[in-house]
C-alpha cells in the first residue's frame, strides 16, 4: 500500500512540475537600465502530437503590455503534456527578445528559466540593422498571429520597412542570378543604400528613433490587459 502511495505521490509531484504557474517580470534597457513601458511580451505554448511523424499545434497565446515601471504579469497552463513556452518581447527602437535565440547572430540563448522576477534586458536597435531579417527572428519563434494581436499592431511600422528593404533586395537579384554577387553582399548593399547613403531618397526616412518622428513612424496604442 505505502509503494502504491508512493508512487502516486511522485506521478502528481511530476505532473505538477510539468506545469507552469502565471509569473511576473520586469523589462528594462539593457544599457542604461530603466524600465521600458509599452513592450510586448508574448507567450506561446504548443503541443507535440503525433506517433513517427509529429508536428506541433498551439495550445494557447497570453499577450500583455509592460506598464509603467516596465513590469508584466503573464498568465500559465496547467497541462503536462504541453512543451516549454515560446516567449517573444517587442518594443519599438529595441531587438527583440526571444527565449532561445539572439538577434542578429542567431546565438543560442542558455539562461532562459520560466520563473517569476527575471529581469529582461533589451538591447537598443542599431542602425544597420535589417529590418526585414529582424521581423524574421522574431515572428519565427511563434507559430502565427492574427491582425488584432498587440504584437501585430507594436510591429506594423516596422513591417513596412522590412518591405522597402525586400523591394529594394528584389530590385538587385539580376546581379545574384548572374553571379556578381552574393546574396550577403546584396543585403549590405539594401542597408547602405536604405540607411546610410545620401543619394537615396530611402536614406532619409527615420528608422528607428534616428531622426524626426514622422506620422509612419507614431507608434500605436496599446493597452494592457
Amino acid at each position: 500500500m505505502k509503494l502504491k502511495h508512493g508512487i502516486l505521490i511522485t506521478g502528481l509531484l511530476l505532473l505538477l512540475n510539468a506545469c507552469y504557474g502565471g509569473i511576473t517580470g520586469e523589462v528594462v534597457d539593457a544599457e542604461t537600465g530603466n524600465p521600458i513601458q509599452g513592450a510586448v511580451v508574448l507567450v506561446e505554448w504548443d503541443m507535440t502530437k503525433g506517433l513517427g511523424l509529429s508536428y506541433t499545434t498551439r495550445y494557447k497565446v497570453f499577450e500583455t503590455v509592460t506598464n509603467g515601471n516596465g513590469r508584466f504579469t503573464l498568465q500559465g497552463v496547467f497541462n503536462p503534456f504541453v512543451n516549454p513556452p515560446n516567449l517573444v518581447i517587442y518594443k519599438k527602437r529595441y531587438v527583440a527578445w526571444r527565449e532561445n535565440f539572439i538577434f542578429p547572430e542567431y546565438k543560442k540563448r542558455k539562461d532562459f528559466q520560466w520563473k517569476s522576477g527575471t529581469v529582461y534586458r533589451l538591447e537598443r536597435f542599431k542602425r544597420g540593422y535589417s529590418h526585414s531579417k529582424h521581423t524574421s527572428f522574431f515572428l519565427s519563434g511563434i507559430s502565427s498571429l492574427g491582425t488584432s494581436s498587440k504584437l501585430s499592431q507594436a510591429y506594423l511600422w516596422e513591417r513596412q520597412q522590412a518591405m522597402k528593404e525586400e523591394d529594394l533586395y528584389r530590385k538587385k537579384l539580376p546581379s545574384l542570378k548572374s553571379g556578381e554577387k552574393t546574396g550577403k553582399q546584396i543585403w549590405q548593399e539594401v542597408i547602405q543604400e536604405l540607411y546610410f547613403s545620401k543619394e537615396y531618397p530611402e536614406s532619409k526616412t527615420p528608422i528607428m528613433g534616428y531622426g524626426k518622428s514622422t506620422g509612419s513612424n507614431k507608434e500605436p496604442v496599446l493597452q494592457g490587459n
